[in-house]
């Protein structure tokens, strides 16, 4: 009982930790797939998904042994069977994990899934609704992969998630069909022709080595990144000199003038104060 009181604190308090942007179709699906495993794993939740913990059976026997008469002779072993605990606990956990999964899907998605009465069998539809498969999804993502150019107005940051993103896709569905070089070779190429400067400066002699192609990616897109925030911080910098650098013809300056007043004038015309010289 102890651990179902442990168990149940936990993935109460996990729960609110684990707020991912929910489940919206075929563009989002693999990114989501991977964090709902890692937010049901963490829930220890994943097994019932996957079906890895079957249902227990709902009973089990017991056999009692040892047992002795009143006059001290050994009696014959028992066996009795009783309820499993585990098997009501076994439904309640799997209607957690389907909570979970439901929690963390587009309202359109939802209607897929609100007939489903286990979590294995709401993740398994899932997978076959969103996830894309056959030569002509590959076709769709290599398409999408190879052509895709960043806008100029387009973040950084979301272009490489994108292009990461339907790398991934792509080695699901046929597995080494693009290395880690054609990855970051084709995302310095898809960035924009006001990036060429920075382009022809990046070196494409990668290494064989595993760990140091890694290291190699990783610098370049940090190289990446920090351009982009240079370019960002140039482009504050000059509309904010732009707009400083405008005279600013408001009212209060064509009113610093101070008016002339009739009372203290003196007439051009007679020589007495107090009018024009029109009003003589």
């Amino acid at each position: 009982m102890r651990a179902d009181s442990t168990t149940t604190t936990t993935s109460g308090t996990l729960s609110s930790l684990h707020r991912i942007e929910p489940l919206r179709g075929t563009d989002n699906y693999n990114v989501w797939r991977i964090q709902m495993e890692d937010i049901l794993t963490d829930l220890d939740l994943y097994k019932y998904v996957d079906c890895s913990y079957t249902i227990p059976p709902q009973t089990i026997e017991l056999k009692i042994t040892g047992g002795k008469d009143p006059d001290g002779k050994a009696l014959a072993d028992e066996v009795r069977t009783i309820e499993n605990e585990d098997h009501s606990k076994w439904f309640k956990f799997d209607r957690k994990a389907l909570s979970n999964i439901r929690l963390r899907v587009d309202g359109s998605v939802l209607t897929h899934i609100q007939a489903c009465t286990y979590s294995a069998d709401a993740w398994d539809l899932l997978a076959s609704t969103f996830q894309v498969k056959g030569t002509v999804g590959l076709i769709d993502l290599r398409r999408k992969f190879f052509s895709h150019r960043m806008a100029e107005t387009e973040d950084i940051e979301e272009h490489i998630q994108q292009m990461r993103g339907w790398f991934q896709q792509i080695n699901l569905i046929a597995s080494g069909t693009i290395t880690e070089v054609d990855w970051i070779t084709t995302l310095v190429a898809s960035l924009p022709d006001s990036w060429d400067t920075f382009t022809q400066s990046v070196s494409f002699r990668f290494s064989t080595d595993a760990n140091e192609l890694a290291n190699q990616i990783s610098d370049l897109r940090s190289r990446m990144l920090a351009e982009a925030h240079q370019r960002s911080t140039r482009n504050s910098e000059s509309k904010a000199f732009f707009s400083s650098g405008k005279p600013n013809f408001n009212r209060s300056m064509r009113t610093n003038v101070k008016p002339v007043v009739k009372s203290k004038t003196k007439c051009n015309n007679c020589g007495k104060i107090g009018h024009w010289a029109a009003e003589c």
